[in-house]
């Protein structure tokens, strides 16, 4: 069997022969939401992923609601097998990306550019096309993998850069605060926030908060 096998960004792929030397170590275990519009390929293909050492979540029929249903399930890949995937198919997928984002494989009977174009547009981060070629299943989900990696770390690094942010703000207000009740200028507002975690052993965002905290006990109390 022939077929196409594009991965987004910079994934890299495999030939099917290739795939056979890929081991269990190099494939980590993902929990995968399978969407399948024919239950007895689903079926065969949830064994593969199963004996691959994946986890089925749950299994759907179609994407209809896919996004409340990543949400509520929270699986690492979704992976969607369809014959003709249709405009509300990856209009589903492109919601998924744009408030839950994580790694999308589809596999298609369709090598169609424009389809598969749109599909990567979607987010789509391993487009295959033509029959579900079992002997296929790792090296695709080998793809997916990376991808979720990839996934994980860009996470990471954003929720790092939200709570640096939201700390910076935090100091800012308390340093303005002491700017205004104490008369200080910016750094000696800066430097008693520093020195009073020193003495104290703790967090500059810490001490932070509690002024912050204590201004609002005494705002509290008139």
């Amino acid at each position: 069997m022939t077929g196409t096998t594009v991965a987004n960004q910079s994934g890299n792929t495999q030939s099917p022969g290739a795939s056979d030397t890929v081991t269990h170590e190099e494939t980590m275990a993902l929990k995968i939401m399978l969407v399948d519009d024919q239950p007895p390929r689903a079926a065969i293909l949830e064994r593969a992923l199963i004996d691959e050492g994946h986890e089925i979540l749950c299994r759907l029929t179609s994407a209809a609601g896919l996004a409340e249903k990543v949400h509520s399930s929270n699986p690492d890949v979704v992976i969607v097998d369809m014959d003709a995937p249709d405009r509300d198919t990856l209009e589903s997928m492109a919601l998924v990306q744009r408030d839950m984002p994580r790694p999308m494989v589809m596999f298609c009977n369709q090598d169609d550019e424009e389809l598969i174009v749109a599909a990567l547009r979607a987010g789509v981060s391993a487009y295959v096309a033509g029959e579900t070629d079992l002997a296929r299943v790792r090296g695709v989900m080998r793809v997916a993998t990376a991808r979720f990696r990839e996934y994980q770390a860009l996470r990471e690094e954003l929720e790092q850069t939200r709570e640096a942010l939201a700390e910076r703000k935090i100091i800012e207000r308390a340093k303005g605060l002491l700017m205004q009740r104490r008369r200080l200028n910016e750094q000696d507002a800066y430097s008693t926030l520093r020195r009073q975690a020193m003495n104290t052993g703790q967090p500059l965002i810490q001490v932070a908060r509690s002024v912050l905290d204590y201004a609002e006990m005494l705002k509290a109390q008139g």
